[in-house]
């Protein structure tokens, strides 16, 4: 949990957070086996508000959606309106190298 508190946290830019009686993360939020072991989640700011997506597991999205709110508070989004999005607002969740990664759409999706 404590990797995946890191990574929204870089994801987001706040130095710290603090615990709260959210849903319990795996330890690992990275892990996987296969493509179907991962899920994209919003960062601080999701892709409507000029921010972006990342990959982690699927067991691991209940704890961060319950964490986002109080982790993210006070971060500043702005509109994506007039700014082109993120490459992973347009991509799937993939397992490389046993590891859950964002990968752009491939074809005309």
């Amino acid at each position: 949990m404590t990797r995946a508190l890191f990574a929204l946290l870089v994801a987001c830019g706040h130095p710290a957070a603090s615990p709260s009686a959210a849903p319990a993360a795996p330890a690992d939020t990275k892990s996987c086996t296969a493509d179907d072991d991962c899920a994209l989640v919003d960062a601080c700011c999701g892709c409507a508000q000029g921010g972006k997506r990342f990959a982690i597991r699927k067991d691991a999205v209940a704890a961060h959606e319950a964490q986002r709110a109080k982790l993210c508070a006070g971060e500043q989004c702005k509109p994506a309106e007039g700014s082109l999005p993120h490459s992973s607002c347009d991509a799937e969740p993939v397992c490389r190298d046993n590891k859950c990664a964002v990968q752009a759409h491939l074809g005309g999706h």
